[in-house]
């Protein structure tokens, strides 16, 4: 640790100690596993903590990680995971909070209540839609947003470079179709 000079010290670096080969790894995918978090947290700092939570658990297993036949992908499998854990978690609500809620519910304005409720806009339902339908190209969509090139998705998802760059095609256009229907919907007033 070192300071400002005014006293004050700055905080260890996290990655202080850490392997050298798992260091250099995490640095790769670091910002690939951001982008693809970000996606589906849709908040900078959960998924920064998702992506340290994932590092921290691909580390405490980091031989295992390396012998696996494509750690990409399972890395990956680790950050959806950690992902699903961390939705899940806030999802958690007591009973005396779901009371709280409701009770101030009722003094919040309507406009309130309309922004809390519109929280999940056509493409999120589009993309939720299309994972459903077809995982890998959702997956395909989400990595190559995240600036992986088809070439690493393809090693992360274990398929070909063409059927990487084929399924995020097919993806993308599906979840624009997707996402032009609930709009339209939505527009005409109907439920989707």
């Amino acid at each position: 640790m070192s300071d400002y000079g005014d006293g004050q010290q700055l905080r260890p670096d996290p990655m202080d100690g850490l392997r050298v080969d798992f260091t250099a790894f995490f640095k790769e995918v670091q910002h690939g596993y951001l982008g693809y978090a970000m996606q589906l947290l849709r908040n900078r700092q959960d998924a920064e903590d998702v992506v340290q939570i994932a590092g921290m658990k691909i580390h405490a297993k980091w031989e295992e990680f390396l012998a696996h036949s494509n750690y990409r992908a399972l890395g990956l499998r680790i950050l959806s995971d950690a992902i699903k854990d961390y939705i899940r978690s806030r999802n958690r609500v007591t009973r005396r909070e779901r009371a709280a809620a409701a009770e101030a519910g009722r003094h919040q304005s309507c406009v309130d209540q309309i922004l809390h409720l519109g929280t999940f806009d056509a493409l999120d339902r589009a993309m939720d839609e299309l994972a459903r339908r077809e995982p890998v190209q959702a997956d395909c969509v989400r990595l190559r947003v995240a600036q992986l090139s088809y070439e690493e998705i393809a090693e992360t998802l274990g398929i070909t470079p063409g059927t990487a760059r084929t399924y995020y095609s097919r993806g993308r256009q599906l979840a624009k179709e997707l996402a032009a229907s609930y709009l339209r919907n939505e527009q005409e007033g109907e439920p989707s």
